[in-house]
């Protein structure tokens, strides 16, 4: 399994500028808490989030977790919001940090959302991320019209697939657009799942 942490630094997932949940929408379930492991050897330390009280106030709990990604590569911290459409649940990941970025780097990266399916049962739960190779093939095919910009990866190399696609639709938008292809096999068919069970 491929490092969560270059993944995020070089694409791979589908993303957007706008979080793909609405905030009435958010579900909080503290059975997903806890210590988690990987089926690559990575370990996920979930604890529930806490949203700034205001100056020499203590930080007050909200319904997020703080995931704190971490594999031989390094260190990634999440603020995750947890949703559900047509009785699925999707997390939408959003980065805090990453720790093997040094500070002229992450100067330079603009933070963006990304959104998983997440299937749990006691003890155990499977994360799979929507694949940005399948969502860039629906665009050459033209099949979808959702708002976006093609991003390149480099500005030293060429080439027709140097670039990542970040939509920047609104959140009603991004929700039509994962109904619509909710049941679509390909969307999530990649390299990009981890199944991850707790820790007692």
């Amino acid at each position: 399994m491929i490092s969560l942490v270059i993944f995020l630094i070089s694409g791979c997932f589908v993303k957007s500028l706008h979080p793909f949940y609405k905030e009435n929408e958010v579900i909080y379930k503290r059975e997903l808490t806890g210590n988690w492991e990987g089926n690559d050897s990575s370990t996920w330390k979930i604890e529930q989030g806490k949203k700034y009280a205001g100056l020499f106030k203590p930080d007050i709990p909200d319904n997020a977790y703080l995931i704190t990604y971490t594999d031989k590569k390094g260190v990634a911290i999440f603020s995750v919001h947890l949703f559900q459409l047509d009785n699925r649940y999707f997390l939408d990941f959003y980065p805090e940090e990453v720790e093997s970025t040094n500070d002229l780097m992450a100067i330079h990266l603009v933070p963006m959302h990304t959104v998983a399916r997440v299937d749990f049962t006691p003890g155990k739960m499977v994360i799979q991320w929507y694949n940005e190779e399948w969502l860039i093939n629906l665009f050459r095919q033209n099949k979808i019209r959702i708002a976006h910009e093609k991003v390149p990866m480099s500005e030293v190399k060429t080439g027709e697939d140097n670039f990542q696609v970040v939509l920047t639709a609104s959140t009603d938008d991004l929700q039509k657009f994962m109904l619509k292809y909710i049941d679509d096999p390909n969307a999530l068919k990649n390299d990009y799942s981890f199944e991850l069970k707790k820790k007692n």
